[in-house]
């Protein structure tokens, strides 16, 4: 049986021979995420065989490559892995220097009011947590900060939390006695 269409790992077009981190720094990075769950069954959800694995702890280094694809394909963000306390620009839309894929507006006008609905529900329990009034323009501005795109770690419940502390203060001051 002919073994043509498989490439061997000396074979491998770009393989990694770069170190991004120490063997003790990506344990400890992969600790943080998954917590006191076994070497092993870290690197069998990450996808590395054991024979990666072992070659990583004989010689101390990890290689990047199947680092980043087991990474990727866990769903674990490479900017918190390994860029965890840098400040990293995202180019927008804008920026990029690609051709707009070609999709209808019904579809792109459909995902949109998805994404509002979702965030219409995703609010909604924050008008009666800070006794807010449920006006078009409170409800907007949770709404619009809801789907912002974020920066740094703030996650988005946080901010939206933040967003209705902020209206609620007001709400009170605004009641408050009038001179």
């Amino acid at each position: 049986m002919s073994n043509d269409t498989k490439i061997n790992t000396t074979h491998r077009a770009l393989k990694s021979k770069v170190e991004i981190l120490s063997m003790d720094e990506c344990i400890a990075r992969l600790r943080l995420y998954f917590g006191d769950l076994p070497l092993a069954k870290m690197m069998r959800k990450l996808g590395i065989p054991n024979s990666t694995y072992a070659n990583w702890r004989k010689r101390g280094t990890v290689t990047s490559d199947q680092l980043v694809v087991g990474l990727i394909n866990a769903g674990i963000s490479l900017d918190w892995f390994f860029s965890p306390n840098k400040q990293l620009n995202y180019p927008t839309p804008s920026q990029l220097h690609i051709a707009e894929t070609v999709q209808s507006d019904y579809q792109r006008e459909s995902e949109q009011r998805t994404q509002v609905i979702k965030a219409v529900e995703a609010v909604e329990p924050l008008f009666e947590m800070f006794k807010l009034r449920k006006t078009e323009e409170n409800q907007a501005l949770l709404v619009e900060t809801y789907l912002a795109k974020r920066s740094d770690h703030v996650t988005v419940g946080f901010a939206v939390k933040q967003v209705a502390k902020a209206l609620a203060h007001a709400q009170r001051s605004a009641k408050g006695p009038r001179n």
